[in-house]
């Protein structure tokens, strides 16, 4: 489907090419890529580090507040990094299934344009969510009797005393913010949604075995010896089409991994931290407040985020190791000999489901979303004993 990409990640992409992190490969537009993350992304989390290094006498409530905020300053680099580096591979990836060469039945378009809507929603759901976020979160200090900056930094001169220095600090910031923040919420749901697209083209291929039978004969309806033999010879390239379209799912996973494998496993460490603070900050938060309101709504968009890799792992994983069951639940007895043996050669090789890693050390998995959380947890419990 060649719009199925335009279709699913618009928003996305338009976001990522305002970024310059899906650009055209052009020499000048990469050299703006570089430019646009060595301008917003360093100097927030280099400066909050300097910021914990030399200040003394960090009290909890300030270690709370900037903690989960610095962590996840922090793991955006590597998580946005492929994108400057790897953006031709990356490119490659996202339009990878516009030139695969699988066919779709009407019935099984509609299984993609299912995926691409739960795509397109969960894209402009999470990219809205974590925009409101941001902007609470950077439109604290306005509220605030003294001149507060979102975010303790060190700086070399006091930008309380002076207005206009303040003003041009905290846009500098907020900018430094903003670019790793909304980038980000464009990143998230596209890399899921481009699991849930593969998952969606193994549900295709589970209906093409185990209809194949039916879509053989409605295709050959008449019953004698030679109809039968262009039958047969129909159902065998019916199963060389299903292993070309495995191979091709199989190659997307590959790729996918390849491309985005550092950036979930970034999130995944980054999380560790973030939870662990955002947690220890609700701990010493008035219930109900406007802080507690706001770190707790940073803290389920955070949860999402995790959770979107997880379960759209864990779907892929799921689709892929049911091949063989959907293979067998299909007419394959009324098969020949030949078409019999390249049948099971396709259950043979399906027998290892996809499983997509981070950082070759971490399933995309509803069981390392419950790893995550526990150690978020043991974390949490070493903050309160200090």
């Amino acid at each position: 489907m060649v719009d199925v990409i335009a279709s699913s990640f618009s928003v996305n992409l338009k976001v990522l090419k305002a970024f310059f992190l899906y650009t055209p490969q052009e020499k000048n537009e990469k050299k703006r890529s570089y430019l646009m993350f060595s301008l917003f992304m360093f100097h927030v989390p280099v400066f909050g580090v300097l910021y914990f290094i030399l200040e003394k006498n960090i009290d909890r409530q300030r270690m709370s507040d900037n903690g989960f905020v610095l962590a996840e300053m922090c793991c955006y680099i590597p998580k946005l990094l492929p994108f400057v580096v790897k953006a031709d591979q990356i490119k490659k990836c996202i339009h990878y299934f516009e030139k695969s060469s699988v066919e779709l039945r009407p019935n099984q378009r509609a299984i993609i344009d299912k995926a691409s809507k739960i795509c397109r929603r969960n894209s402009l759901i999470f990219i809205v969510c974590m925009t409101g976020g941001f902007l609470s979160w950077a439109s604290k200090p306005l509220f605030m009797p003294e001149n507060r900056l979102p975010i303790d930094i060190w700086l070399p001169v006091d930008v309380e005393s002076d207005l206009k220095i303040y003003c041009a600090v905290y846009v500098w910031v907020v900018l430094g913010a903003a670019y790793p923040a909304i980038a980000s919420a464009a990143i998230e749901p596209l890399i899921a949604g481009l699991a849930c697209l593969a998952a969606a083209y193994l549900s295709v291929l589970k209906d093409n075995l185990q209809y194949m039978h039916r879509y053989s004969e409605e295709e050959c309806p008449l019953k004698n010896v030679e109809v039968n033999w262009h039958k047969n010879r129909a159902i065998f390239q019916e199963i060389q089409k299903c292993i070309k379209h495995h191979y091709v799912v199989l190659n997307f996973a590959k790729l996918y991994e390849d491309c985005f494998s550092q950036v979930v496993f970034s999130q995944f460490v980054g999380s560790i931290f973030v939870l662990g603070f955002c947690c220890l900050q609700l701990s010493m938060l008035e219930p109900l407040s406007v802080n507690f309101m706001s770190t707790l709504s940073y803290l389920g968009v955070l949860l999402a985020q995790i959770y979107f890799y997880c379960y759209y792992g864990t779907r892929l994983f799921e689709e892929s190791n049911s091949l063989t069951n959907a293979a067998y639940m299909g007419e394959w007895y009324e098969f020949d000999a030949k078409s019999k043996k390249a049948l099971i050669l396709l259950m043979e090789r399906s027998k290892r489901p996809i499983v997509i890693t981070a950082g070759k050390m971490l399933d995309l998995s509803l069981v390392t979303f419950t790893t995550i959380l526990r150690r978020s947890y043991s974390l949490l419990a070493v903050l309160n004993n200090q």
